[in-house]
């Protein structure tokens, strides 16, 4: 998996996918790793990534200087990280709050689906569907 890291929005997009629950703690710290080796120069902000546990409840700002971009443009996309959550496994469906999957456009699907796949190394595809029934009747 190789990580392409060109500004804040890759930095944003993690803190997004983190926040919504895509992805854990555990998972930054080891995009933050990959980040710092292939990234020649990388921000000094990014190593605040690899001990994401210190800033539990409080923001990152003041240790990176910024409030990154996160590229996620809607609360409907938003809801897709959400939603990808729990297919993931991550939350359970409650998370959801009872809300209908969202139907989000193919290009901003497919962009966020290769965010996640660039820089967490999980193909949004291979993950089983949403199922946000009654369990006594899941498929």
């Amino acid at each position: 998996m190789r990580v392409i890291f060109n500004d804040s929005i890759d930095l944003g997009f993690a803190v997004a996918a983190l926040i919504t629950g895509t992805v854990d703690r555990s998972e930054i710290a080891d995009w933050a790793a990959r980040v710092i080796d292939e990234v020649e120069d990388p921000p000094t902000y990014i190593y605040a990534m690899l001990d994401i546990e210190r800033y539990h409840g409080r923001g990152l700002h003041d240790e990176i200087g910024f409030t990154p971009t996160t590229g996620v443009n809607s609360d409907d996309e938003f809801q897709y990280l959400r939603e990808i959550a729990v297919r993931r496994g991550k939350e359970d469906p409650d998370y959801l709050g009872g809300k209908s999957p969202v139907s989000l456009g193919a290009v901003r699907k497919a962009y966020i689906d290769n965010l996640l796949k660039i820089n967490f190394g999980f193909d949004v595809q291979s993950l089983p569907p949403l199922y946000l029934g009654d369990a006594s009747r899941a498929p």
